[in-house]
């Protein structure tokens, strides 16, 4: 059985998003419709994760300055500490100047330290701030709980289908 569902007010989709169709059971999978339809639905969930890290990001920044994509920043540095503005460019997928001006305003409200690579003069080195590592700290421990609730309530089946579609989620975004 085939179920729509209208998500409304989805960060970055506009005010109503199109419908998805919500697959009733893992069975349907295997049906060949439903391999054109999880575009659209991984895309309504990167949608809903990017405003449950908003979220969290306004709670550990209650003055509202940190944004999504800041965040994201703050976290990568924090997984890979001294990348150079190309890595932070790269890996949110914006040119190097947008990259720039973000790590520029990071700097200035005492998140991310700039300096110049040991080795090459050409290149910087970015690293977070003990006060970029507390927020950073403080939004993903609220994250990874807010994500362990969800998880303990559900099914030991549904989160055993999670745990075991984690590798294909990881081939799948490694080669988009």
């Amino acid at each position: 059985m085939l179920m729509a569902m209208q998500l409304t007010n989805v960060q970055g989709a506009g005010p109503i998003a199109p419908p998805i169709h919500v697959i009733p059971g893992a069975a349907s999978l295997a049906e060949p419709s439903w391999r054109e339809e999880l575009p659209p639905a991984l895309l309504a969930m990167m949608m809903t994760a990017n405003r449950i890290m908003a979220m969290e990001a306004v709670r550990a920044v209650p003055d509202g300055r940190l944004t999504p994509p800041q965040f994201r920043i703050l976290n990568y540095l924090y997984v890979s500490p001294g990348a150079s503005l190309s890595e932070v460019a790269s890996y949110l997928g914006v040119r190097l100047p947008t990259a720039s001006v973000m790590l520029v305003k990071l700097a200035a409200e005492g998140y991310v330290l700039r300096s110049r690579h040991p080795n090459s003069r050409r290149r910087m080195q970015l690293v977070l701030t003990e006060h970029g590592q507390e927020v950073t700290t403080t939004v993903r421990s609220a994250l990874f709980s807010r994500l362990r609730a969800g998880l303990d309530r559900l099914e030991e089946a549904d989160r055993a289908a999670i745990q075991q579609s984690m590798s294909a989620l990881r081939s799948l975004f490694a080669q988009v």
